[in-house]
């Protein structure tokens, strides 16, 4: 065999789409060949590429959009191709949408979509053409893993181990039945209506605007900040009028636990003061769900990009434990992406790029504190309090941060305490933006990571696994004081969330996660039972900063305004101390004398290791059943 053509499918990177530069590469990533011509999907474009086999030559694109009101917005996500046996007719698994496209090929047009199950990955035409056969990656979910109703099968109740594929197989529809179906696919994933419906009437004051230019917003400041790996009722699940499951709230209050070889003890503690403070002083919402499983595609959520097929299918392979690295071997390849990343790769760089280039596209001032900037693999050292991370391979950054990222706020590294991190965040603070002069950016991204939890170490302040969560609640109950006690408090929206949900448990879904709003806006002392996603978030900061969105994903999303109120109350907060039986502030933070002897201690575990998320989730379990008897 020879090659006899080098054909590039696709948008190139930096080609004008829409008025927009092409960010990522078209990400070419299944091919089928009927007699005369060759398909392939490329899924940063929500395009096939159809190929001409007499002459090797690219005759035309064809988008896969599924109606007109989703306009520009990627993130249909073509997948897997298949041909029928007459070539004339081409099946395409919409992975973003959870739908087969189906091509005339005669036409090379678009005639409809059909439903199927979730993320839709491969597919295949039986023999005599009258029969689709598609495996669905994610198959029904996760659904609970956690409560009176889970049963616990043995696979655990571990995200991972929960989310199982399914194979549809269903007779391939007539041309007549193919509109009815679209309609219903449109349905499943869209629900569109006019800026003067009744439905919007409550709204009219709201201080979040309907979408971006409809009016300007009270807010002029936006701090995001993710945390690490929480489900709601961990957290929340005590929490008065929610949609919570208290025997499952590990970190809630009167909680006793123990640490791993029984020999420490705490009685009545609250593990999370200042969150359940928070909640009772500002808004939360419980029926928000991350769209990631874990923090491998997490990390892309977060930055308003969505995981293509390439993260899809490296991280079951990283996180089955089948896809290592060893620092020494000289293989090619042999360092590349696997395990989590807290960041995005050019690999998976979406068509019109991520928050970053969205920002810097319309002029919106930001900085960030540690998002978008832990590639894997990586080495995790105390030593390395500025940045927290040293990495493997000179992986790029998304230019837009380069310059707006700072360069000693610490990202992922469970050996730096988050304490640290809020020093240098207040420190910086005051440097760029405390003076009369400064002016506060109308957007900062924050990393707050250490309840994500790491192993005992008593000898440095954490000697229980819920010492990291006392560290970091304490930290969000520090930034949040801060913030509110800043000249721009009576102007600002702080966001706080999860980049997934994997290490907890929850009655409702193994998805559902925290979302705080935090603000002179929010409601006080509300709990809003609004369905949520990631792209929520991200739809409520470009309506309020007066931009369009992003992708599909954002675009289609509920906004959060339901969380906001148009009577502000200015009233700063005042974090809780630690319960330092559990968690000792300073001498966690004593090592980072410039004299202490960093040898001595050990390094911080890779984020997202599976045997420990495993391992936490069968605490999980136990601490549920000790908490019924």
């Amino acid at each position: 065999s020879k090659v006899i053509a080098k054909i590039k499918t696709g948008h190139l990177v930096g080609d004008l789409i829409e008025g927009i530069p092409a960010v990522g590469g078209s990400s070419p990533n299944s091919v089928v060949a009927t007699q005369d011509y060759v398909f392939v999907s490329n899924g940063n474009n929500d395009s096939i590429s159809v190929i001409d086999l007499a002459n090797n030559e690219l005759l035309q694109e064809v988008y896969l959009k599924p109606h007109p009101a989703i306009k520009q917005f990627r993130g249909v996500i073509p997948f897997g191709v298949a041909a029928s046996p007459d070539g004339k007719r081409l099946f395409v698994a919409e992975s973003g949408i959870n739908a087969i496209g189906v091509i005339d090929i005669p036409t090379v047009s678009v005639i409809g979509h059909i439903p199927v199950g979730w993320f839709p990955s491969k597919l295949k035409v039986t023999g005599d053409g009258k029969k689709l056969v598609v495996a669905n990656a994610k198959g029904f979910g996760s659904g609970p893993n956690g409560g009176s109703d889970f049963q616990r099968g043995p696979e655990g109740s571990y995200i991972g181990n929960l989310m199982k594929g399914t194979v549809t197989i269903l007779d391939i529809p007539s041309d007549d039945e193919l509109p009815s179906l679209s309609e219903q696919v449109m349905k499943n994933n869209f629900a569109t209506s006019t800026v003067d419906s009744e439905q919007f009437d409550w709204r009219k004051n709201n201080p979040v605007p309907l979408y971006g230019g409809q009016k300007e917003s009270p807010i002029e400041h936006i701090v995001f900040i993710s945390k690490e790996n929480r489900t709601f009722d961990e957290v929340f699940g005590q929490v008065e009028g929610c949609n919570g499951d208290p025997s499952l709230a590990r970190y809630g209050h009167g909680v006793t636990f123990t640490n791993q070889d029984k020999s420490r003890m705490v009685e009545d503690a609250t593990v999370m003061a200042n969150h359940l403070k928070l909640a009772k002083e500002f808004a939360i919402g419980d029926n928000f769900y991350v769209d990631s499983d874990v923090s491998a595609d997490g990390h892309r959520w977060l930055v308003n990009t969505y995981p293509n097929e390439w993260v899809e299918t490296t991280t079951p392979a990283s996180y089955g434990d089948n896809r290592g690295y060893n620092a020494n071997l000289k293989a090619p390849g042999s360092l590349a992406m696997n395990g989590a990343a807290g960041a995005i790769y050019p690999e998976d760089y979406n068509e019109a790029g991520s928050m970053w280039e969205h920002l810097e596209r319309h002029g919106i001032e930001f900085f960030n504190f540690g998002f978008g900037i832990m590639f894997e693999p990586a080495s995790y050292h105390e030593s390395f309090k500025y940045t927290g991370i040293r990495h493997f391979v000179n992986y790029p950054v998304p230019a837009p941060i380069f310059e707006k990222t700072s360069r000693t706020y610490a990202t992922y590294n469970m050996a730096i305490p988050d304490q640290f991190r809020i020093d240098q965040f207040i420190k910086e603070f005051n440097e760029k933006w405390g003076g009369e002069n400064e002016n506060m950016p109308q957007m900062l991204t924050v990393i707050i990571p250490n309840d994500h939890g790491a192993g005992e170490r008593p000898d440095a302040g954490y000697p229980f696994r819920e010492s990291y969560m006392v560290d970091n609640d304490l930290a969000v109950g520090r930034i949040v004081e801060f913030l509110s006690h800043t000249r721009y408090w009576k102007n600002m929206a702080i966001v706080i969330t999860e980049d997934d949900a994997q290490n907890g448990v929850d009655h409702v879904d193994a998805h559902r996660s925290i979302l705080m709003v935090i603000s002179p806006y929010a409601k006080r002392g509300y709990v809003g039972h609004v369905h949520y996603s990631f792209g929520s978030l991200f739809k409520t900061y470009w309506n309020i900063l007066g931009l369009p969105y992003l992708n599909q994903y954002d675009a289609g999303a509920t906004d959060l305004a339901d969380l906001f109120t148009d009577e502000p109350d200015t009233t700063p907060y005042r974090a809780l101390p630690p319960d330092t039986r559990i968690f000792d502030p300073q001498k966690a933070l004593d090592p980072f004398d410039e004299n202490f002897d960093w040898s001595a201690l050990e390094e911080s575990p890779v984020i997202d290791n599976p045997e420990d998320m495993i391992r936490e989730s069968k605490e999980q379990d136990e601490f549920r059943l000790e908490n019924r008897e």
